[in-house]
């Protein structure tokens, strides 16, 4: 089968897939999977040499594709790539986020207290306040991670292990990374899920310190289990 060779000029790290622009004119579709795994993720203005094939829905994908680097000389004439909007934060866009900003901040604050509120009224002891402390750092180190493979193109941590971590007592360590690095801050699925988990450990700790549990219970059910 015939090979071209086109430029990227649109692409979308997060959700791997873009276009290619071809030779004879008009882009083609190419996904990731069709490039496959390599030190560097493409980026705009990669050379590609690939085949044609059949993409979703019957439609010409790029297939077979092979990354040759970006051109060491670029034409002097050619066309910007028109600006992609679709993939810029949604403040750029004027349009609001699903969870601004400050929302983190707060929802942070407020775990926070209700969680310094239940070790105080003894609803449980005070490792769980070091539990959350330990996770929250822990999180705060893989969004860290995270941001800086995003920037370096290399292959990135799992949403799924981000999601575990804030699930694990690690949520206020995540909102603060999330605020601080400006990172998963504006992909809906994400903030999403981020969201209802903020709401689990809110409703939890809430329901705990006025009083779903009497005062101490939680912390003798801790201690008889690890008597036991």
């Amino acid at each position: 089968m015939a090979r071209e060779t086109g430029i990227l000029v649109d692409w979308h790290d997060t959700r791997g897939f873009g276009f290619i622009q071809r030779p004879a004119g008009g882009k083609i579709y190419v996904h990731m999977k069709s490039i496959g795994k390599s030190v560097e993720r493409p980026k705009v203005g990669d050379s590609l040499s690939y085949e044609i094939g059949k993409g979703m829905g019957g439609r010409p994908a790029a297939i077979n594709v092979h990354n040759q680097g970006t051109p060491a000389r670029q034409p002097a004439q050619a066309p910007a790539p028109a600006p992609d909007i679709s993939n810029k934060p949604a403040r750029a866009r004027g349009e609001p986020g699903l969870m601004s900003i400050s929302i983190r901040v707060a929802a942070a604050a407020v775990i926070l207290v209700l969680l310094a509120n239940n070790i105080m009224l003894e609803r449980f002891p005070v490792w769980v306040g070091v539990l959350y402390l330990i996770a929250g750092i822990a999180s705060f180190v893989f969004y860290q991670s995270d941001k800086r493979a995003a920037a370096r193109r290399e292959w990135r941590e799992p949403e799924r292990r981000l999601h575990l971590l804030d699930l694990t007592f690690g949520i206020i360590g995540g909102l603060l990374a999330q605020h601080v690095l400006r990172h998963k801050t504006y992909k809906p699925g994400f903030v999403t899920v981020t969201a209802l988990i903020t709401a689990l450990h809110v409703l939890t700790l809430g329901l705990i310190m006025f009083g779903v549990y009497a005062p101490g219970s939680v912390g003798d059910f801790f201690r008889q289990f690890f008597r036991g």
